[in-house]
Formats: structure tokens, sequence, C-alpha cells
């Protein structure tokens, strides 16, 4: 009887079928967050571009398949409130990227802006951040031939193997972490050039707050003097001709010492494998060990010096350890950083910070050389 009893009461569960199920029709599947400065007088805006289920089933007859709903508030969650009165739910597990204007992290401290997003378990730490020195919201709005602009951010991060000048992803998860442990970070920074979004160098945060922007020269820089890079192409002028270096392998490390007086000494040594993939002598031979060994030379200058007027711009210019040399201090020399940690920025502008790079040409592709003149 009782075996009875269960299998009536779970055939009637099946039938009643799922009870919070929502039509596809109602969703609104955020894929983009774009956060500004508020209109009339409110402090944020918060614009969104959602999925629009009925146009996906178009097809082809619609080139984008989302809407912007913008709406301005106090709080973010307040906005999320008001954007119920006049849509359906907005459901961001499916975010892609979160847009930050310049203008509004300059006047207000990054972690309250994002404290909502953190604080809400629906949100994606792994979404991923960037920064807009122009308004984000009408960055969402550029399509670029049916792509939506979440998604061709997101596409565009994936090519740190491709392009040396752009900095590896960074998630909500990471700046998170970053200003809990209050150091200094970069986070890609989005332009517009000539109709279409493009990666363009960094921002800087420092004490939570925009600081500058670097450019995409500095951003190769950076991923030389951190480790951070894939791959990509160097080009650099030797002998008034032009050469392009593509990367394949990259080595990297730092020692870590102090002197005798407590100044911190990193010692950086990057290797460089890679090919000879462009070269506008006129008279180069690639077959020749020497020709590659004056290349390989040349590379190195060109790599150290741009490194070193980056390291040189970072210590006394911009002042703000954003390559990680806080946490090299922290390991080696941990119960000495417990005490610098909160002013370490200024003990990172005071470092003696060293640079070399080494080059191998590996390959040169199918050219060899060039008959003489």
């Amino acid at each position: 009887m009782k075996k009875k009893a269960v299998l009536a009461l779970f055939s009637l569960i099946l039938l009643c079928g799922c009870w919070d199920s929502t039509n596809i029709e109602e969703l609104n599947m955020a894929i983009g967050f774009a956060v500004d400065k508020g209109d009339n007088g409110h402090k944020l805006k918060l614009s969104m571009q959602v999925l629009v289920p009925q146009k996906i089933e178009q097809e082809s007859s619609v080139k984008d398949p989302t809407k912007i709903i913008e709406t301005s508030g106090d709080s973010i969650h307040q906005i999320f409130r008001t954007t119920a009165l006049k849509t359906h739910r907005i459901f961001a597990q499916q975010l892609r990227v979160y847009l930050f204007s310049q203008d509004l992290i300059n006047e207000n401290n990054f972690d309250l802006v994002i404290n909502q997003f953190i604080r809400d378990n629906e949100t994606r730490r792994g979404s991923l951040v960037f920064m807009a020195s122009e308004k984000p919201g009408d960055m969402l709005k550029i399509n670029d031939d049916g792509q939506t602009a979440a998604s061709t951010l997101y596409d565009i991060s994936s090519n740190t193997k491709t392009t040396i000048r752009m900095l590896k992803p960074v998630s909500l998860g990471d700046i998170s972490s970053a200003m809990q442990n209050n150091v200094s970070f970069a986070v890609p920074k989005v332009s517009v050039d000539q109709g279409k979004l493009m990666l363009d160098g960094a921002s800087i945060i420092k004490n939570k707050r925009f600081l500058t922007n670097i450019s995409p020269l500095a951003v190769q820089s950076y991923n030389l003097l951190t480790g951070d890079g894939k791959g990509g192409v160097v080009d650099f002028k030797y002998a008034h001709s032009i050469y392009s270096f593509e990367i394949f392998k990259l080595k990297h490390n730092i020692e870590t010492n102090k002197t005798a007086s407590g100044r911190y000494q990193f010692n950086v040594s990057v290797k460089l494998d890679g090919r000879l993939s462009e070269d506008w002598n006129e008279r180069e031979n690639a077959f020749n060990e020497k020709y590659l060994q004056e290349i390989e030379r040349a590379v190195e200058r060109r790599l150290e010096k741009d490194t070193k007027d980056f390291i040189e711009e970072l210590q006394h210019e911009i002042k703000a350890d954003i390559c990680g040399f806080s946490q090299k201090a922290s390991i080696a020399y941990p119960k000495d950083f417990r005490k610098e940690a909160k002013h370490w920025d200024d003990i990172f502008s005071e470092s003696d910070i060293r640079y070399k790079v080494n080059v191998k040409i590996r390959d040169f592709g199918t050219k060899g050389a060039t008959q003489s003149l």
C-alpha cells in the first residue's frame, strides 16, 4: 500500500511539470554591462545588453539579436529593481563583459562600484572587465556585422598569442582580489576606431581609483616585464631597414634581493625564441650566422630600451606597481613586507629594477638570402 502511495505521489509530481519555469520569450539574458555616471542627478547609469529570443528566432533577417536597456539610479541594486518596472527580469548568468567609465572610477572607489556585482550569487566572477574613456553605454551599441559588442570584446581578448601589445584578460574576480589586497593593477582599455571596437592599451587603477592610461607599446613592455606575453610580433628599425621578430616562446625569471640599506633589487631576465618574419634589408642574408646575430642584438637593444623606459615611467611618473613585484617581495621577505604593504607603491618607486633580455632567432621562413646588387 505504501509503495502504491509513493508511486502515485511521484506520478503526480511528474504531471505537474516545472513549477518555476519561465517562457523563453520572457527571458532577458544579459551578455554585457556598461557602468557610467548617472543622468538627471543620479550617481550611476547602467546599460545592459540583453539577448532578445524573438530576434534570435528570426535568424539572418536580424543582424543584432540584442537590445540595450538603460537605467539610472544611486545604487546598482536600485537600478536592477527600477529596470524591473519596464522589462522582464534580467538574468546575468551568461554575462560576458563589464565596461566601466574612467570618469566614474576617477570619482568613486572601484570596489564600491562593483560591490553589488560581487555580492550577487548570480554574478559570474569570470566575466571580463574593461575600461572606457568614452561613454561605455554607447560602445555596447556598436555592432560589427552581426556580432554584438559584448561578444566582440570577449573574442578579441583571446588574441594574446597573436599580439604582445594586448593585456591579458582581467576578470571581475581578479580586480576584486587586487583591491582586497590594496595593490595597483591594470585593466584593458577599449576605444573606437572607425566605428569598430578595439583594445587600446590599458588603464591603471591605484588606491581603487582610475589614475592614467598606458599605450599599446607600454603594454608590450609590461608583458615582457611580467612574463605575461604569449606571442606576437616586435617591429624595429636597424641599419635604416625595417624588421619584424615573431615571438614563439618566452621564458621569464625574477630574482628578488634586498640590500643592507633595505632597498629592494629585482633582476628580471627574459629569453625569447622566435622567427625573423619580415626583413626589408635589400642585402639581407639569413643564412649567414653573423647576420642573424646582428639582428638578435638589435632586437635585444630595442626591447631593453623600451622596457627600461617603461620601468622609469612606472617608478617615477605613475608611481604604481602594476607588475606584481609586491608578490615577489612578499614571498622573499614576508616579515618585512607585512610592514611595507600599506605603502608598497612608494617602496616600489625607490627599488632597483634591472632588466635583461636574450633573443634567439630559430627560424627565418622560406627565404634566406637576397641576391647581391
